[in-house]
């Protein structure tokens, strides 16, 4: 057993930042960080902290985290059109729109009161860095929870959500008498899903979003000869060649290069370009489009 989790300001930050440094090493190669990477995670959160947590209380506070950001971004998808406020880092909408957002959202005669609330004032912090964490993660109507549902507990040690099974991950040795719980949690969830808007709205949007990234690789695949996806380079091999174009750490390109370079389709049009010069003008003609969403 580790120590207790204590997850303040200052200690989801050093997670947050080692997790980012974790999934741009290539130590995310699915849903979670891989057997080196949880390893990495424990050792530098220790040195940071002086606190030795286990595999499983990252686990945890992973998972939490990723609920929290996909409900913000079922919010971000509800609220297109809408501005947006850098100081919270969250939708500028008025209180008409919030108030008609939440009666279509909440459920009362479930007892269910909408998660979308909670970013009502604030978003979630270090928003870019969690793109990175979770953007790029396949989600499964097992990992995501309905956007209606507020019954979760806020306590990283005793919460353990289901996830679907990842090769990389040691698997518990559960005592054969939580497997009605979980068929029972799973029908309720698959209720949930049925009667929230949200996340069939959501669900459909990933849905075409993975299609048009299928799409984008096949036409890539092809065009390449005999090339093949599993070929595309390494988000480390990437980084290399982003700094040789000349991008320096610590600005606002950069950031933009290390959300860009964890999607695999990005990963692979990138190398393709012959100079230094062409990869450089695709970061900044991408940057630039991402300023002015902001």
């Amino acid at each position: 057993m580790g120590e207790k989790a204590v997850w303040n300001e200052a200690n989801v930050k050093h997670f947050v930042d080692i997790c980012k440094e974790e999934v741009l090493a290539g130590n995310r190669p699915t849903t979670y960080l891989n057997n080196k990477g949880w390893k990495n995670l424990e050792d530098k959160f220790a040195a940071k902290t002086g606190k030795k947590l286990t595999k499983t209380q990252f686990k945890n506070k992973w998972d939490n985290m990723k609920q929290s950001y996909t409900w913000f971004m079922e919010l971000k998808n509800a609220a297109t059109g809408l501005g947006w406020i850098d100081a919270t880092n969250t939708v500028d909408a008025s209180k008409e729109w919030w108030d008609e957002h939440l009666w279509k959202c909440n459920n009362p005669e479930k007892g269910i009161k909408c998660n979308h609330v909670r970013f009502r004032k604030r978003g979630p912090s270090q928003l870019h860095d969690l793109d990175i964490l979770f953007s790029n993660a396949h989600v499964t109507r097992v990992t995501v929870a309905c956007p209606g549902d507020l019954s979760s507990d806020d306590s990283e040690d005793d919460y353990i959500m289901e996830v679907e099974k990842d090769d990389d991950i040691d698997s518990p040795k559960l005592p054969s008498v939580k497997k009605g719980k979980e068929t029972k949690k799973r029908k309720i969830e698959q209720d949930k899903e049925e009667k929230s808007p949200f996340l069939r709205l959501y669900k459909t949007t990933c849905a075409q979003i993975g299609d048009a990234s299928k799409k984008i690789s096949d036409s890539v695949s092809s065009s390449s000869g005999p090339s093949s996806v599993n070929q595309i380079p390494t988000i480390a091999e990437v980084m290399k060649l982003v700094k040789e174009c000349g991008v320096k750490e610590k600005t606002a390109l950069m950031h933009t290069a290390t959300f860009l370079i964890v999607k695999p389709e990005f990963r692979e049009i990138f190398t393709l370009l012959e100079t230094k010069e062409g990869r450089l003008d695709l970061l900044e003609r991408e940057h630039e489009k991402q300023s002015r969403h902001m």
